[in-house]
Formats: C-alpha cells, sequence, structure tokens
C-alpha cells in the first residue's frame, strides 16, 4: 500500500513510477497468493519478493544504486515505514517457512481470528499515516559557500605552443543540453537568468535528482586525487595546457577516451588542475568526455541547462591526439598540429562556482552565467 502510494506521487518520473507501481503489485500479489495458497512456495516468495524491497532501500540509503536511484537517497517517513513494514513481511515469511519444516501437516493450525486482527490492525496503522506522508527525495541542502577563484579577465587559456583558446566565443553549448525543462516556472526562466543551482526551483525533481547524484559520485571519486603525482599515477596525462598560476591544465586518460563509458565517476575522461602561485596544482574538477564522433546533438539532458556542456571546434593536436599543438585560424592549425573536433565536454567542479557545480571554465570565475557561446 505504501509503495502503491508512493507510486501516486511520482508521477512526474515515469521510470520511478512503475517501479513503485511492479514493488506494490509483487509484493500484494504474494500476499494474496498466502491467503489463497497458503504453503512453501507462496512463503517463500513472500520473502523474496519483500526482501528485495528491503535491500533496495537499504542500499539507496547507504550508497545508492543505479539509474533513477543513483546517489544516496534520504531517509523519510514514508520509505522507512515501507522498510520496516517489508522486513516484518520477510521475517514472517521465513519463520513461516521454518515452522512448515519443523512441523507434520496435521499439526498446523491457521491463526486465530484475533492474532489475524490485531496484526492487520498494526499493519494498517503504520500504514496508513505512510501512504499520506510525503515522500523525502535526495534533495539535498547544497547551499554551501560560494568560492570564486579569479583567472584571466579576458577568459583566454593558454594552451601550450603559444596557442590561446578564447572560451568564450568557441564554446559551444547545444540546445539539446539545455533543453528539456519540464519543472514549475520554467516559462519564466528567461526573466529569472540562468540555472545555476541544484536547489532551483525550475528544475525537476527527477533532474534534480539526477544532477545531487552525478555532482556527489563524482566529487567522492575526485577524493582519490590529492594532487598532480596522484592524477599521474593513475594514468592520466597533460595536455599541455595552464602555464600560467591561475590557469586551468586537463589531463585526459587515454584508456577512458573511447571505452563505451560515459558519466562514468570509476572512469573519468578528464581531469582538471589549477596552477597555484607556489607553482603546485590544485585538482579542481572532472570533465566527462563523451566518446569520439558524438556531437552536441547526442548530449544527455541531465538537469537542463543546469549541466552545460560544451565542445571546441578549433583545436589542434599532436600525433598522439592527446596533446594540444595549436588552433585552428582561416582553416590552417597555428602554429602546427592536425585539426580534430572534439566529442562533448562536462565538468563537475570539486568547489561551488557562482555560476553553479556544472559551468564551463569560463563561468568558474563568476564573471559571467550566460550561456550564449557561438
Amino acid at each position: 500500500l505504501v509503495h502503491a502510494a508512493a507510486a501516486g506521487s511520482h508521477g512526474g518520473d515515469t521510470t520511478l513510477m512503475w517501479l513503485f507501481a511492479a514493488t506494490a503489485a509483487a509484493q500484494l500479489g504474494s500476499a494474496g497468493a498466502l491467503l489463497l495458497w497458503p504453503g512453501r512456495i507462496a512463503a517463500f516468495a513472500a520473502a523474496a519478493v519483500n526482501g528485495a524491497a528491503v535491500l533496495a532501500w537499504v542500499g539507496s540509503r547507504t550508497v545508492g544504486l543505479a539509474g533513477p536511484l543513483a546517489g544516496v537517497e534520504p531517509v523519510g517517513t514514508q520509505d522507512l515505514i515501507a522498510a520496516v513494514l517489508g522486513a516484518v513481511a520477510t521475517i514472517a515469511a521465513v519463520a513461516s517457512l521454518w515452522s512448515a519444516r519443523e512441523a507434520s501437516p496435521g499439526r498446523r493450525r491457521p491463526a486465530s481470528p484475533a492474532v489475524v486482527a490485531l496484526t492487520t490492525s498494526a499493519v494498517l496503522l503504520l500504514a496508513v499515516p505512510a501512504m499520506a506522508a510525503e515522500h523525502t527525495h535526495g534533495d539535498h541542502d547544497h547551499d554551501h559557500a560560494a568560492a570564486a577563484h579569479a583567472h584571466s579577465d579576458d577568459a583566454a587559456h593558454d594552451h601550450g605552443d603559444g596557442a590561446a583558446h578564447d572560451h568564450s566565443d568557441d564554446e559551444a553549448h547545444g540546445g539539446g543540453a539545455h533543453g528539456g525543462d519540464s519543472a514549475d516556472g520554467v516559462g519564466a526562466a528567461a526573466d529569472a537568468g540562468p540555472i545555476v543551482s541544484i536547489d532551483d526551483p525550475r528544475l525537476t525533481k527527477s533532474q534534480r535528482r539526477e544532477a545531487t547524484a552525478l555532482l556527489t559520485n563524482s566529487r567522492v571519486a575526485l577524493g582519490a586525487f590529492p594532487d598532480e603525482a596522484a592524477v599521474v599515477a593513475a594514468g592520466y596525462r597533460s595536455i599541455g595546457d595552464g602555464r600560467a598560476v591561475g590557469r586551468f591544465e586537463h589531463f585526459v586518460h587515454p584508456g577512458y577516451m573511447n571505452d563505451g563509458r560515459e558519466l562514468d565517476p570509476g572512469a573519468i575522461e578528464s581531469i582538471v588542475l589549477q596552477k597555484q602561485a607556489d607553482g603546485s596544482k590544485r585538482v579542481m574538477s572532472a570533465m566527462y568526455i563523451l566518446e569520439r564522433g558524438k556531437t552536441m546533438a547526442d548530449v544527455p539532458d541531465i538537469a537542463g541547462s543546469l549541466t552545460t556542456w560544451h565542445d571546441h571546434q578549433n583545436l589542434c593536436w599532436d600525433e598522439s591526439g592527446t596533446r594540444l599543438a595549436g588552433v585552428l585560424r582561416d582553416g590552417v592549425c597555428v602554429p602546427g598540429g592536425t585539426f580534430r573536433p572534439t566529442a562533448p565536454m562536462l565538468h563537475v567542479w570539486v568547489d561551488d562556482p557562482p555560476c553553479g557545480p556544472f559551468t564551463g571554465i569560463e563561468g568558474h570565475g563568476g564573471a559571467s552565467c550566460e550561456h550564449t557561446h557561438a
């Protein structure tokens, strides 16, 4: 009953709605089977169905699962009661299996009407309030203190060998990454400005949940890279940019560039570091890159305009394909290299830039959060 109510409250997320509805149907079906055909098979089915539901709940509240349940969800009244009732049902089903094993068929007795009435009343006393309770999602408070990290005012970033790439002119943000918002108030998006926070009411619950999971899991994964040495030891190589203090330097992992995995915190294609005044380099961002050959038309819409993808259509590379050799000017690579457009990329920052945790490099310093690139 609680899962059926949860299915109704998730009408805006089709996948979760059907998941909860299927769970409710399986639990009610196993209960009906026990009433109609009491026996070992029905008891085993009840234990399996309810046990699986409880394990899924524990996993989603501790380590996170996959798909629509990615990321760790907070414990709420509704889901906690559902888990408790599922655990009781599982234990009772297992106990009945054990009792059936120990007792002979002639000694089995049905439960008394008083026990049935008390049990039913106890279940309803828990289930009915849980059905009416508000479901708690993973909409955690991400109102951390924003830290602005100043870098070059003209937003031009040195890519090595004298080649400079102006992100403000050449980063493309496709409509596919910005469309699809169906949250309340999205009609006033133009007046309200760009979306820079996971808590923005224009995001749907599904978008907020997916963005939260990606942000949380990415930051946990970046914890394995405390410094440049750890990044290099993991197989990442610098593309040769970011020589000046305050500039960002991109390290790419050749093994992750075309391995069939995308948006995988365990296989981040690029890690971005920033050069500090003392010469050290600080890990600042994970940068996910789609498979080679993909374009902005292929980017997944994770959280509307909060998750801003970009690509580069003017970079030239050396023979290895992993180090910058120049930029494309009037159709010619200057000072050299071979032109190759990049696949779409998405930053996930370890801090909270003024323009949001998924902004491009040009928005990290907070100069402008408007995504108006050509």
